[in-house]
């Protein structure tokens, strides 16, 4: 979509911003360092063609998307132990819950408390998590309800379901837990200098070549 930044961005031959260089990607998806990172290890993973939620990438596509994961939550591990995936998944373009950005991007970031917890005074009244996948998050995008999807642990996955959920959430409590409770804000915050140092954490690793039957590049 032209008036989608990441799209932009994606295409074009090279960007100045550090924020926008992969440090892996496959045919059809691309992880990027997160600009507001609010600790170091910070990753989005994207597709490259444009969908404004997991939940709406279609399922020839999810067995890769399964692999990139899997060898990028690999990549962070070694640098930064425990991670968790989340999502703020809007059920179409200039959703609340999208936090400003209508392109598809499953956060990956290393956290030990409970964030699935944590977020649920945020939450509005009667919204609980209950287990799924990818799946679930399919069925909210296609029945129009915006979704949070949290794994923590990585493979057990939470969804939650309303109509109407605040912004940035999973950053607010996260932002909270570490005392920075009013940096929470990647517009306002880009944390630029936590972005240069998983650039940096991830050039010092062996690059991979493939995971199952997926080509991979990363950085080396």
């Amino acid at each position: 979509m032209s008036n989608c930044r990441l799209c932009r961005n994606l295409g074009a031959d090279r960007t100045a911003n550090v924020w926008d260089e992969p440090v892996i990607e496959s045919p059809n998806f691309v992880a990027v360092p997160s600009l507001g990172a609010l600790v170091p290890g910070w990753v989005l993973l994207l597709p490259k063609k444009h969908y404004v939620a997991m939940g709406a990438v279609p399922s020839s596509e999810t067995t890769e998307l399964g692999e990139i994961k899997r060898a990028l939550v690999h990549r962070l591990g070694q640098a930064y132990g425990e991670l968790c995936a989340f999502e703020h998944g809007p059920s179409g373009p200039g959703r609340e819950v999208g936090c400003g950005v209508d392109h598809a991007h499953l956060h990956l970031v290393p956290v030990k408390f409970d964030l699935g917890a944590a977020v649920l005074p945020l939450l509005p009244r009667g919204v609980r998590w209950s287990e799924a996948g990818l799946d679930d998050c399919k069925r909210a995008f296609e029945s129009g309800l915006d979704y949070l999807y949290l794994e923590q642990p990585l493979g057990r996955g939470r969804i939650a379901l309303h109509e109407r959920f605040g912004s940035q959430l999973f950053r607010r409590v996260i932002a909270d837990h570490l005392g920075i409770d009013d940096e929470y804000n990647w517009r306002e915050y880009p944390k630029v200098d936590n972005i240069l140092s998983t650039v940096r954490t991830l050039q010092s690793l062996p690059a991979e070549r493939s995971i199952g039957r997926v080509e991979i590049e990363s950085v080396a």
